[in-house]
């Protein structure tokens, strides 16, 4: 009988205590968290951010809710570490971007304010915006305090408005940068605008940063190289290349190049790069084209590949004589690949 009885508050106990377990686990799981840390992806949307990790890439979504710590550029090649977790649609969600940016500070004449309107374009970096707008590309220098309190993030193809004013370092730098929609376009302090008046000819000596002299069958020509001269179609201006100039007559009486093609050849086809970079300095040779960079160092003359990627934000053109320093990465047709180049 006692047997029996003990049996029985047994199964009574394992009952009970089976049925405090059930209250006590919670019925909605708590979804995974992750933290992720890599680079930004070329493939990096308004509400996808392609993450390239150690273990691969990650597709994280960004949402209205995503709270972004000093990570407002997500460019290609920037590093971001995401604080994530598992949504109801099975993907990754950020609650948390976090990132550093640095950027550099001069003397900015308020007197000389424009508003320029465009597409954030590729070579973008926290120091630099690349802006396409109609009359072609902008390079606007972003400093600590401009103003990004309008603009969620930055990401290559997005339409910002941007408020800026020259410097004392003779760029146009950002005082404060916005979202929104629609075309490109620039109003304020601006030199001209496009009429499509184009020419062809070649690129002679004395031929600077800011000035083209170009040989016509009409004679010279010079052409004011600046802001919003866009050159990605004309990385090189050597003495003796044919180079096609579009240009537009300034309020300043001057000729300002709006865009330069150069017509003896283009970057090569991309080759798989290795990874393993390398940085040399010296002086751009004449024999430099499109294609490839020939360096004189003090090692011998060097070839290096200018490819599609090539980032050109701190030398928007090669010139004669000129020295640079450069980044390169062998590819897998055995030559060295320029990544990246920097005028000294």
């Amino acid at each position: 009988m006692k047997k029996r009885i003990c049996a029985s508050a047994l199964a009574f106990v394992v009952v009970l205590l089976a049925c405090l377990g059930a209250f006590a686990i919670p019925t909605n799981v708590e979804a995974a968290e992750m933290t992720y840390t890599g680079t930004v992806s070329e493939k990096t949307t308004a509400d996808v951010l392609y993450l390239s990790t150690s273990g691969g890439t990650v597709q994280i979504k960004i949402d209205s809710s995503t709270e972004f710590s000093n990570a407002k550029f997500l460019l290609p090649g920037n590093s971001i570490t995401a604080n994530c977790y598992v949504g109801t649609d099975s993907y990754w969600h950020a609650t948390k971007l976090s990132g550093s940016s640095s950027a550099g500070k001069v003397s900015v004449d308020q007197s000389t304010k424009a508003t320029v309107q465009g597409r954030v374009a590729k070579g973008t970096s926290e120091d630099l915006l690349y802006l396409v707008i109609d009359n072609g590309t902008m390079q606007i220098k972003l400093d600590g305090d401009t103003d990004l309190s309008g603009c969620r993030f930055l990401i290559v193809g997005k339409t910002v408005s941007v408020s800026c004013a020259r410097g004392s370092d003779a760029y146009m730098h950002a005082l404060s940068i916005s979202d929104v929609g629609g075309s490109s376009s620039y109003t304020g302090s601006s030199v001209g605008t496009a009429s499509g008046n184009s020419v062809t000819g070649t690129v002679e000596k004395g031929t600077t940063s800011s000035i083209l002299f170009l040989e016509t069958s009409g004679g010279t020509m010079q052409f004011v190289l600046d802001l919003a001269t866009d050159a990605s179609e004309c990385r090189t201006l050597i003495p003796g290349a044919s180079v096609t100039v579009y240009f537009y007559r300034g309020s300043d009486a001057w000729n300002h190049s709006s865009k330069m093609v150069n017509n003896t050849g283009k970057a090569s086809s991309e080759a798989s790069l290795d990874g393993n970079k390398v940085t040399v300095t010296g002086r751009v040779t004449g024999d430099t084209k499109e294609s490839t960079l020939f360096l004189d160092t003090d090692g011998g003359t060097m070839q290096i590949r200018l490819d599609a990627s090539t980032n050109f934000s701190r030398c928007p053109v090669l010139l004669y004589d000129k020295k640079v320093q450069v980044v390169c990465e062998h590819g897998s047709d055995e030559y060295l690949h320029a990544v990246q180049i920097i005028a000294q």
